[in-house]
């Protein structure tokens, strides 16, 4: 992630992310996907961006859009930036990388698949780079006997040596096997996790495998790090 968020990003997160470091509970002003994706287009249609709402003419800016959110229900989010620098912090400390649909980082090829229906907000850790290139995605039962495991973990092994990169979701089972005969083969994985990202990227045999570039892994579009308050999974912005 880098050291400073955009201005955009800042302002996405203070209105829909639970911000949570450690324990605590989620705000409950923060925007649903709904709510964020009306605001969002607002914003499109009166020339605005996420980051004009932190400007020193919000107040002006906030009042226009009365209408659409309750303007102290924004101020109240908005105002959250102590709880915002605490958990990027944290997030930093763990090499988990955070981007909006605002960014430029953000990966071209989410946004062309799922257009509005793209996150609004992406949280990852290894190479975003991976998000990039497709491959091939392997998914299945977290309860297979030993034939099925060594199976797939050749499907995985095929994949590496043909530069393809494997996705898969990172459970136990059918999900571990294919990404384990890739990234013992060499190849390149994209884990989307049911589990926690922040949980999962301190887990010591994932460390090198994501400081080397050799595997990326997301959350749920609709989950933060550590966190399991839902999220925005659209946005327009």
């Amino acid at each position: 992630m880098t050291s400073v968020l955009s201005p955009n990003t800042q302002a996405i997160l203070l209105l829909t992310a639970p911000l949570i470091a450690g324990r605590g509970a989620a705000s409950p002003d923060l925007l649903s996907p709904g709510e964020y994706k009306r605001l969002a287009r607002h914003l499109r249609e009166i020339q605005h961006q996420p980051a004009d709402l932190l400007s020193p003419d919000a107040a002006e800016i906030l009042r226009a859009y009365q209408p659409v959110i309750d303007e102290s229900r924004l101020q109240r989010l908005l105002g959250r930036g102590f709880l915002l620098s605490q958990v990027v912090e944290r997030w930093q400390a763990r090499a988990i990388w955070v981007v909006s649909r605002a960014d430029a980082e953000y990966p071209r090829r989410l946004k062309a698949r799922l257009r509005e229906a793209a996150p609004a907000v992406l949280y990852g850790c290894g190479d975003m780079g991976l998000l990039e290139t497709g491959g091939l995605a392997v998914v299945g039962s977290r309860y297979v006997d030993n034939e099925l495991i060594d199976y797939t973990m050749l499907v995985g092994r095929l994949a590496a040596s043909a530069n393809r990169a494997l996705v898969s979701g990172g459970a136990k089972g059918i999900d571990q096997a294919a990404m384990r005969g890739a990234l013992e083969a060499g190849g390149k994985v994209c884990g989307v996790l049911a589990d926690s990202l922040e949980k999962t990227t301190m887990n010591r045999e994932h460390r090198n495998l994501l400081l080397d570039g050799q595997l990326v892994l997301i959350p749920p579009t609709i989950r933060a790090p550590g966190s399991t308050s839902a999220m925005p999974c659209s946005a327009t912005s």
